[in-house]
C-alpha cells in the first residue's frame, strides 16, 4: 500500500504531465491558428495587368527606363520592377533581385524569350558596369538594345516572379502569432479586389517587406508591414473601416514622408517624394482590372 508522500509524488508528476501536454497542445493549436494568404488564382490577362501597371511605375511604360542607374545609385536596375544588380564589389543593404529574377525567367520562359547570350553567358553573374558614367556610354550598345528587348518581352514572367516572390516570403516572414494574423487580414480583405492586390504587390516590389533591418531610420521602416501596421492601428483608433485602399494608399503615404523626414539630410530624399504619392495614388485611381472596388469591413 503507497505512502500518503507516494500518493502526492505520484499526482504530482501526473499533473506536471498533464500541463506539460496540455501545454504542448496549446502550443499546436496555436500554431494552426496561424492565417495562411490567399491569393486568388490569376490568369494571363491578370499579371498582364499586373505588369503594366507596375511598368508604368517604375519605368513610365517607356522601353528605355527599362535600363536604368539612378543618380547616386551605387547599381543599375533592370526590368518592369527596376530589379537591382550589383556590380563587383558592392555591397548594400538592399535585395538584389535581378540574378533571382533572370533565373526564374529564364527558367520559365526560356523556349519562347531566350535570353541574350551574353547575359546567359556572363560569368560572374554580376552587373559588368563598373560606375553609373560607363553603364550610360553602354546604354545604346547592341547588349543592351537585346536586354532592353528581353526585358519588354518577359514582361508578364517578371510579373509572375513578383507575385510568386512575394506569397513565399509573405508564407516565411517571422512574425508573432498575433501580428502576422493581424496584418494578413488586411491583406486578406485588400487582395479581394484587383486594385487592391495590385497595391499589395506592387507597394511590396516598391518598397519591400519591411523586415529587413537596414531599411530603417532612426528605428522607423516603411515596408509593406509598418504600413499595414498603420492601417490596423487607425481602425483600433477610429472604431471604424472605412475604405481600405484608402487607408493604405495614405497610411503609406504617411510612411513615406516619415522617411524622407528621419533620412540623413545628405540623401535629399525629398526631392523623390512627389513622385513617390503620385505612385500611390495611383492605386485608387486604378480600376481596369477585372473585378470590382473593395467593399469596407
Amino acid at each position: 500500500m503507497l505512502s500518503l508522500a507516494a500518493i502526492l509524488v505520484v499526482t504530482m508528476l501526473l499533473a506536471h504531465l498533464f500541463v506539460r501536454q496540455t501545454g504542448e497542445q496549446l502550443v499546436i493549436e496555436k500554431h494552426q491558428e496561424v492565417l495562411m494568404l490567399q491569393f486568388p488564382e490569376l490568369s494571363d490577362s491578370d499579371y498582364d495587368w499586373i505588369a503594366a501597371g507596375i511598368y508604368h511605375n517604375e519605368a513610365r511604360g517607356q522601353s528605355r527606363y527599362l535600363t536604368f542607374w539612378g543618380e547616386g545609385e551605387d547599381f543599375p536596375s533592370f526590368g518592369i520592377g527596376h530589379f537591382i544588380w550589383f556590380p563587383t564589389g558592392v555591397d548594400a543593404p538592399f535585395d538584389e533581385m535581378f540574378p533571382r529574377m533572370f533565373a526564374f525567367v529564364s527558367r520559365h520562359g526560356h523556349d519562347r524569350t531566350p535570353a541574350p547570350d551574353w547575359l546567359s553567358e556572363l560569368t560572374p553573374f554580376e552587373a559588368p558596369w563598373s560606375s553609373r558614367e560607363s553603364f550610360n556610354a553602354a546604354l545604346s550598345s547592341p547588349k543592351m538594345t537585346q536586354m532592353r528587348k528581353w526585358l519588354e518581352d518577359t514582361a508578364q514572367l517578371q510579373a509572375r516572379f513578383i507575385v510568386s516572390t512575394f506569397e513565399k516570403r509573405w508564407k516565411n516572414v517571422s512574425l508573432s502569432g498575433d501580428q502576422k494574423n493581424r496584418v494578413t487580414r488586411l491583406l486578406q480583405e485588400l487582395a479581394a479586389s484587383a486594385e487592391g492586390l495590385f497595391a499589395i504587390i506592387d507597394y511590396y516590389n516598391f518598397k519591400g517587406l519591411g523586415v529587413n533591418p537596414h531599411e530603417r531610420y532612426q528605428g522607423e521602416g516603411w515596408g509593406l508591414i509598418q504600413v499595414l501596421e498603420s492601417v490596423w492601428q487607425q481602425r483600433q483608433d477610429s472604431g471604424r473601416c472605412g475604405d481600405l485602399l484608402d487607408l493604405f494608399t495614405k497610411a503609406a503615404g504617411d510612411r513615406l514622408r516619415m522617411r524622407v523626414a528621419l533620412a540623413p539630410p545628405e540623401r535629399n530624399e525629398e526631392r523623390w517624394l512627389e513622385g513617390w504619392l503620385a505612385r500611390l495614388e495611383s492605386y485608387v485611381a486604378n480600376s481596369a482590372g477585372p473585378t470590382g472596388h473593395i467593399n469596407p469591413c
